[in-house]
């Protein structure tokens, strides 16, 4: 179902969240003060115009209460950004997104009622962290209530062994939910799939169990 995004400053963070719900058939308007921007922009979403995203009359004439979705995407002005939400509050936008320049700001954001408060470079770099950090880990996904999604490569000591064998589920509470062969995708693999050594693992578990698995899965903050 097609959706109407307003993407209120286009920094490189904006621009590309406008470009990737346009290029999905979403409906876009995008907002910023810088004319050039705007221009370079303009053809690959629905409206582009130059205005303050603070600025309550600009957003109204944009659209902006007709949306169903407004990313704040500029956090580099704590005050415009602000403003902003204040505005898109008082317009009846019923989903908010804003990016954070840093907790302090992200919490006036949480007060003000902002939907979902994100923090892309700091998200990134932990994520970055994990990666370089991890022994094998490739990747990972925290569902909250302590349970996490793990993207793995094989302990040497599963490599040969059925998943029958390994009895993960029972002797380590996690469950082997999907398992990547090359270009094949194993989806709730068998009791007598054989692990191999280049395969990569999905699992779910507590984050304590994964850690008892000597995954290291660094605790994410």
């Amino acid at each position: 179902m097609k959706k109407q995004f307003a993407i209120l400053g286009l920094g490189r963070f904006g621009s590309k969240v406008a470009r990737e719900l346009y290029f999905k058939g979403q409906e876009v308007i995008v907002i910023d003060k810088d004319e050039t921007v705007i221009q370079g922009i303009k053809d690959q979403v629905t409206h582009a115009f130059v205005g303050d995203i603070s600025d309550e009359l600009a957003l109204k004439e944009a659209g902006v209460a007709d949306c169903d979705v407004v990313v704040l995407a500029e956090s580099a002005n704590m005050e415009s950004n602000i403003i902003a939400a204040q505005v898109c509050k008082s317009l009846g936008v019923p989903m908010i997104v804003a990016k954070a320049h840093n907790t302090v700001h992200g919490q006036i954001l949480q007060k003000i009622g902002i939907n979902e408060i994100i923090y892309p470079e700091q998200d990134t770099a932990i994520k970055l962290a994990n990666r370089l950090t991890s022994q094998g880990v490739l990747d990972y996904l925290d569902l909250g209530a302590n349970i996490t999604l793990l993207g793995t490569k094989p302990l040497p000591t599963w490599v040969g062994q059925s998943l029958a064998n390994l009895d993960l589920r029972n002797r380590h509470n996690v469950t082997v939910v999907a398992i990547r062969r090359g270009k094949e995708n194993l989806v709730i693999p068998s009791w007598s799939t054989i692990v191999e050594k280049d395969d990569l693992m999905v699992l779910i578990g507590t984050e304590e169990a994964l850690k008892k698995l000597n995954l290291d899965v660094t605790h994410r903050t």
